[in-house]
């Protein structure tokens, strides 16, 4: 099995499983900003620091299915497309996974069965242990997809990792006590904003 893009528009018009958007990270943000008037971003996973009393987010969310640059089953910003476009159908880079992943969001693909490439492929089925090493992962996904998916696949990954590692750090070492919070008039600063004001450098 070898995925190639047939350009139908399809992951575009249904963007996730729950319909919540397309995720972006803050240095993404902008960018996407400047490409379009009129176009909504929220912050997901606010958080408050009990110690500062400064509410922070860890990632955004580009609303509206279809995705509002899908023209004429093209991405029309395909050279700035987000990080998790480019990553896709990829929804874990293998270099991360610990457990078989659920592939439920971002990897509807109606040309490509990801479920049947890991069963096929890789012999894995969900919800059930497997022994293949990463190596053998990364093998067999770099077979399937190309450079760019997988490099964006780890990119974005490294990314998710680095902020739940410094999240886990600053409260190992006592300097933030959070809270996740679910109120929508809350307008959070991003992560690293809030890493500034609490004068944390890494």
């Amino acid at each position: 099995m070898k995925f190639k893009c047939l350009c139908c528009g399809e992951c575009c018009r249904r963007i996730s499983d729950d319909s919540s958007g397309l995720p972006l990270f803050e240095w993404e943000v902008e960018k996407i900003k400047k490409l379009a008037d009129g176009i909504e971003i929220e912050p997901i996973d606010c958080v408050l620091d009990k110690k500062s009393g400064l509410h922070f987010c860890t990632g955004y969310v580009l609303k509206g299915e279809p995705c509002p640059f899908l023209k004429n089953n093209k991405c029309s910003i395909h050279k700035d497309r987000p990080v998790i476009c480019r990553a896709f159908p990829i929804a874990r880079s293998p270099e991360f996974l610990k457990e078989v992943p659920d592939l439920s969001c971002f990897s509807n693909c109606p040309n490509f069965d990801f479920k049947a490439f890991l069963a096929r492929s890789l012999g894995l089925e969900e919800g059930k242990p497997f022994s293949l090493t990463k190596e053998k992962m990364v093998e067999e996904y770099s077979e399937t997809f190309d450079k760019e998916t997988m490099d964006s696949a780890s990119t974005r990954d490294n990314a998710l990792s680095n902020i739940d590692e410094t999240i886990a750090s600053l409260i190992e070492k006592g300097l933030i006590d959070i809270e996740v919070v679910n109120n929508k008039n809350i307008k959070p600063i991003s992560f690293s904003e809030f890493l500034k004001k609490i004068n944390f450098s890494s």
